[in-house]
């Protein structure tokens, strides 16, 4: 882990809905009969110790000189949780991934993480990652005053919008998207007010700062955690930057 991660700053609250993080294999893996090798079983059974087995239906469209024909294609997922549900492993033949409904601090996702991709890439060799990603999703729920009213909490610019309407009280969803090239990195951010009682007008003082960082190109074992790593701190460096102080002090640091 990089020397950057210690600086990295922690809340005593905060308006995390959802955190995610996936891979997606180059090529299936071998488990679509029998599940994941029982070495991975070992590993996840210690952080993710409530198992289920899902079958899920697809369809499949089969194209040929004369005729075209569907037909329903069965396969298998594999769920594990953590002892409280708060946390949701999937393994597929064709990806990985760990949804988090309570989320405590980014180490714990590291660690999650990498144990169970490492057990992964240990049982099967010629693994290889063809896209990673990384999600952080904010529900910053402040009760009471006007609901479209940002600006003490986000950055302003955020928020120039809202005076597009001539009467704000019929606003019933403001959602914006922005998407950045940053090389071999990508970052999708959306951020607005989606209202959970939509199409009826925003009453609930309710808004949503959606990170989605992500890499598609291929990747190896060695590269899974330094790569974690970098989106964590650039998400966390872009949070920080369109944020007040006031926001902050409601979300009180730890750090002071």
């Amino acid at each position: 882990m990089s020397n950057n991660n210690a600086t990295r700053r922690k809340y005593k609250k905060d308006f995390l809905k959802e955190v995610i993080v996936r891979i997606d294999f180059d090529t299936p893996l071998p488990i679509a009969i029998k599940g994941p090798a029982k070495n991975i079983y070992d590993t996840v059974k210690e952080r993710f110790p409530i198992t289920e087995e899902k079958k899920v239906m697809g369809k499949e469209l089969l194209i040929g000189p004369d005729v075209t024909k569907e037909r329903s294609i069965e396969s298998k997922e594999w769920h594990y949780y953590g002892i409280n549900r708060e946390k949701h492993l999937t393994i597929t033949p064709n990806m990985m991934v760990i949804e988090y409904n309570k989320y405590k601090y980014y180490e714990m996702l590291r660690e999650d993480f990498l144990s169970v991709s490492d057990a992964l890439f240990n049982a099967y060799p010629r693994l290889q990652v063809k896209r990673l990603g990384l999600r952080y999703i904010d529900n910053i729920d402040i009760p009471g005053g006007n609901p479209t009213e940002w600006d003490k909490y986000l950055k302003p610019e955020l928020n120039t919008i809202f005076t597009i309407a001539e009467n704000k009280e019929t606003i019933s969803r403001a959602f914006h998207v922005l998407e950045f090239n940053y090389g071999e990195d990508f970052l999708r951010f959306q951020f607005g007010m989606f209202n959970p009682d939509y199409p009826a007008p925003i009453k609930k003082k309710i808004y949503t700062l959606d990170y989605d960082m992500y890499v598609t190109k291929l990747l190896d074992k060695t590269d899974i955690g330094e790569t974690l790593d970098h989106f964590h701190e650039k998400v966390n460096r872009f949070f920080e930057e369109i944020i007040t102080g006031n926001l902050r002090k409601i979300m009180e640091p730890l750090d002071g």
